[in-house]
């Protein structure tokens, strides 16, 4: 397969403006804003915080969210998200928790440095 050829600054510049067009027309959608990550993710830690304690069933919650998010694509393509790869992401860093807490466990130990659990599963967060 061939690799495809970079477009010139001219040929980028001419679809931008077919975009633009098609969306004043009313065939494309508009762009969509760009979102403010810092700020969307404060939220939702504010939120997270103060839920609803009276509820019991919060992790079957969170699982079928994170069902959910791993099954986002990209557009119309077969390609996993990065959301989707941050939610897989979350759940391998999960599962290596409980590992390093059975290890510690198993060595007859009940404390533990947190940088030594962050050690253990870093190479997961680095990927």
């Amino acid at each position: 397969m061939a690799k495809k050829k970079k477009l010139t600054n001219r040929e980028k510049k001419d679809r931008a403006e077919f975009k633009k067009q098609m969306q004043e027309k009313g065939i494309l959608p508009p762009d969509k804003p760009k979102m403010n990550r810092k700020k969307f993710i404060e939220e939702a830690r504010e939120e997270w915080n103060g839920r609803d304690n009276e509820c019991y069933i919060w992790e079957e919650y969170l699982m079928v969210a994170m069902s959910y998010m791993l099954m986002q694509r990209e557009g119309m393509s077969s390609r996993a998200s990065l959301e989707a790869v941050g939610v897989a992401k979350v759940l391998k860093v999960a599962i290596r928790l409980r590992e390093f807490s059975k290890m510690v466990r198993e060595k007859g130990e009940n404390e533990y440095k947190l940088t030594d659990q962050y050690n253990y599963i870093k190479d997961i967060l680095d990927a």
